[in-house]
């Protein structure tokens, strides 16, 4: 599915796009266009940090975020019901990556329980 779209003038340019960006990105074929939405997702992704996407619930504490070379690991605490004497729970371990979303490839987390952290 090569090609270019004939439509492009008709496109709103998004403010701080340079001109030179915009004439280059609407030169290129369908597939080479889609190479650099790809790259593009990719390197904003990278920029991420995960300590600013990591945010705490209502009901538990984050306790440390360390950040990985393609993960995160996040100790947690957990609370349960109202009026549990024993809460919040845990510490509790997470590993943490971000995936693209399967709906509209925005970043958004993915957790993987490690288990219980012994003190």
């Amino acid at each position: 599915m090569s090609g270019s779209s004939s439509g492009s003038d008709n496109l709103r340019v998004a403010a701080g796009v340079p001109d030179s960006l915009t004439d280059e990105l609407a030169s290129l074929d369908d597939d080479a266009l889609r190479a650099v939405v790809g790259y593009a997702r990719d390197l904003l992704n990278e920029r991420l940090s995960m300590a600013t996407l990591i945010e705490e619930n209502g009901d538990e504490e984050i306790a440390d975020i360390d950040e990985r070379d393609g993960y995160t690991l996040v100790t947690k605490k957990q609370s349960c019901a109202d009026g549990c004497e024993h809460c919040p729970h845990g510490p509790y371990l997470y590993r943490v990556r971000v995936e693209p979303s399967p709906t509209d490839d925005e970043p958004t987390l993915h957790w993987s329980f490690l288990g219980r952290v012994e003190s």
